[in-house]
């Protein structure tokens, strides 16, 4: 969706996924509503901005069009049980996604990096 938009592949990558991890440690270590000590001031104004327009948007035009009467069904079901086969045709599909291209070349660049798996 963002290179769609027109954003360069490169800065998809690292605005969507290289960024992931350390969101998440950070969320980790502090608490949510802390987060905005510890993020820069465009990001805060940014989430701000987000949350005076989005939340009235999300709680006046959004919610009341979800269906919560599927919420919990299906989960009565007596098996989980995937073929493998779909299971190894969604890891390459997720594998050869251009995302995962651009972020191999990209990680290349980044030779400080410690791997995740060796």
């Amino acid at each position: 969706v963002m290179v769609e938009a027109g954003i360069l592949p490169e800065s998809a990558y690292y605005e969507s996924l290289h960024e992931t991890p350390l969101i998440s440690n950070t969320i980790a270590r502090k608490r949510l509503y802390e987060m905005n000590v510890v993020i820069s001031d465009t990001a805060e104004y940014g989430n701000y901005l987000f949350a005076n327009a989005a939340i009235p948007i999300l709680r006046e035009k959004f919610m009341p069009t979800i269906d919560t009467s599927v919420i919990g069904k299906g989960l009565s079901a007596t098996s989980n049980q995937v073929e493998n086969k779909r299971l190894v045709d969604i890891n390459e599909a997720i594998r050869s996604h251009g995302v995962e291209s651009v972020g191999k070349t990209l990680r290349g660049y980044m030779t400080d990096m410690k791997a995740i798996i060796g």
